[in-house]
């Protein structure tokens, strides 16, 4: 949530409210999920503009369709504090509670005995129960509109301090929206972008469904964080080479927040007359990451590729399969995937199809940074030719690098990349 003058107080707060003050702390029905030990999901990064089906893996999920209090082995209560955002947190089931379909987050100007603030809001979070480091967190959602309202969907380190204070230590807002505005805001917060008053010059606002629920997606990889609305990208948040944990704080586990807050900070004051304001949250979906993705490039797009050297695209010319391959261009060239969530001591294959257009040239397909040394294995026929490396994972390495490397100058064509746990 985006900060302002208030996060002064960060240093005088006690240790056991620092993880709230380090921040701050398809649409149309509901698509139900198998229970997360018994299924994968279908839904996956198809290009990067879109996200669309395939094969990332439900590991967390609430589809809040009980009634009454939230799954205390979920969440719970967004404590109250001293900034903005949390001035007005109860922790009473009125302001967070389950109505049979969706999570109901409210606030309120109503009179609660013995506790005489002037309103009540509701928030949870999942910090000590779940966590992540990189994924894909879907969560569809409606709220209302009001002057002084602010609702967000956000996520926090765990522990708050692993990079320092906030700014410092990161803050993921997916979804945020003050008052009566016809746009929502996607932030990134760290010390990088965040200046002394709280504002971050890595926001985007954007359009969405005003009278409706909406899919709110957030794909954070180890090179960017992608944020979506009902599965169109509107703004990514590039990891930059040498930019350290002040720039890129994002390599620890985050956990999420749902409030409904308002009448402090950045929305301004409450007029009464348009409460209460609440949020409703259909359900919240965590996905891990495929550990390798977009091998056969229909998507149209390079990522989550990486290039260098001369001339990398996609074309719709000499695929092996489908309609569309990558192709190499130049002098030295190469694309590249970073793989995360690999098994130690384990043993993988890395393979794909490629050929050359003339005789005498060659490419690559290979994988480094795996715990031991660079492997490749080379193609250079004029016809799609298979070839593949098989590596063993060190004893500590769960990530490596593959590849698809043209040393010298000419066009290469590749298509239908795979990667096998043998």
């Amino acid at each position: 949530m985006r900060k302002t003058k208030f996060w002064l107080v960060l240093s005088l707060i006690a240790t056991s409210l620092s993880i709230f003050a380090c921040k701050k702390d398809s649409t149309a029905t509901k698509n139900p999920i198998p229970e997360v030990s018994k299924a994968k999901a279908s839904t996956k990064l198809l290009n990067a503009t879109t996200v669309a089906t395939t094969d990332y893996e439900l590991i967390w999920s609430d589809e809040f369709n009980s009634s009454g209090g939230f799954d205390s082995t979920k969440w719970s209560y967004a404590d109250r504090g001293t900034v903005a955002w949390n001035k007005y947190m109860t922790s009473l089931p009125a302001y967070a509670s389950q109505d049979g379909s969706n999570l109901v987050l409210r606030m309120d100007n109503a009179v609660v005995a013995g506790d005489p603030v002037a309103y009540h809001a509701g928030g949870v979070k999942s910090m000590g129960k779940f966590s992540m480091t990189y994924g894909k967190v879907e969560v569809r959602a409606k709220f209302t509109q009001g002057r002084g309202s602010w609702p967000a969907i956000w996520m926090m380190p765990e522990p708050a301090t692993a990079y320092g204070g906030w700014p410092s230590c990161g803050e993921i807002d997916i979804m945020e929206h003050v008052n009566n505005e016809s746009v929502m805001y996607h932030t990134i917060h760290n010390g990088s972008v965040t200046n002394a008053n709280g504002g971050s010059t890595a926001s985007k606002s954007a359009t969405y469904n005003t009278t409706d629920y909406n899919l709110y997606t957030m794909i954070w990889s180890p090179n960017d964080i992608r944020f979506y609305i009902n599965n169109v990208l509107q703004y990514t948040y590039a990891r930059v080479s040498g930019g350290g944990t002040q720039q890129w704080p994002f390599d620890v586990p985050f956990y999420l927040i749902l409030n409904q807050a308002g009448g402090a900070g950045w929305p301004g004051a409450i007029t009464n007359a348009d409460l209460p304001f609440s949020m409703q949250v259909d359900y919240v979906r965590v996905y891990k990451l495929p550990l390798f993705s977009n091998g056969d490039f229909e998507s149209g797009v390079i990522y989550p590729w990486t290039t260098w050297g001369g001339g990398s695209s996609v074309v719709s010319t000499d695929a092996r399969t489908g309609t569309k391959c990558i192709r190499e261009t130049g002098g030295e060239t190469s694309i590249e995937q970073y793989l995360t969530g690999l098994t130690p001591n384990t043993t993988y294959r890395f393979g794909g199809y490629a050929k050359v257009s003339a005789a005498g040239q060659s490419v690559s397909i290979g994988v480094k940074n795996y715990g031991g040394t660079a492997i490749d294995a080379t193609i250079g026929t004029t016809s799609y030719s298979n070839n593949s490396v098989t590596f063993t994972t060190g004893a500590n390495n769960t990530t490596a690098t593959v590849y698809f490397y043209k040393p010298l100058s000419g066009t290469v064509y590749g298509d239908d990349f795979y990667l096998e746990k043998l």
